[in-house]
């Protein structure tokens, strides 16, 4: 076990690592503020990958040549998603599916990269990007009729780990639901 420091603070958490075991995570600074780091190779070394603007940034994923996924505050007070290049280098401001949110969550060699978003009308919606985080598409025009609530990682393949009610639980919201409507309505002609 190697303890990898902090950015100059109390506190870090690591979050990802990839083959050469480069990590990344979070750690608050001196001033307190709470950025985004990489190590080098065997958690060698933190490097800060700064923000977006704004005064926090959390690194999620790793691939394995070093381009980093993760989200952070904007100027204007946004939590975008992002991606850096190879090493951690740069940092990139991903979007959103329209609304005033987004988040990365993992990336795969290719540099695709999977998150969750806010859409215009203010759903949370899974998202994925092209090689090197080109393209945020909503993963449910990809796969219609699908509801995903959250993707957490993707592999070389293009395979996603990402949350997906059981069939049961919508019988079950949807009993639920027809309950309520009926004892609603019962109360409406009493």
């Amino acid at each position: 076990m190697t303890d990898l420091g902090t950015l100059g603070g109390s506190y870090s958490h690591a979050s990802g690592i990839n083959d050469a075991g480069q990590v990344v995570g979070i750690s608050n600074a001196e001033n307190g503020q709470l950025h985004a780091f990489i190590t080098g190779p065997n958690g060698v070394g933190m490097t800060d990958l700064g923000t977006l603007g704004g005064d926090w940034s959390y690194a999620s994923g790793i691939n394995d040549i070093g381009q980093v996924v993760g989200e952070s505050y904007t100027e204007n007070g946004q939590l975008h998603a992002f991606i850096t290049g190879p090493g951690g280098a740069g940092m990139t401001d991903l979007g959103t599916l329209g609304g005033d949110f987004s988040g990365a969550r993992g990336i795969n060699d290719a540099g695709h990269v999977v998150g969750v978003s806010a859409t215009d009308a203010g759903l949370t919606h899974v998202f994925i990007t092209g090689p090197d985080g080109v393209g945020v598409t909503d993963l449910g025009s990809v796969v219609p009729d699908f509801t995903f609530f959250g993707a957490s990682a993707i592999n070389n393949r293009g395979q996603l780990a990402a949350i997906v009610p059981e069939p049961e639980m919508y019988a079950m919201l949807s009993l639920g639901l027809g309950l309520i409507g009926f004892l609603a309505r019962g109360r409406a002609t009493a």
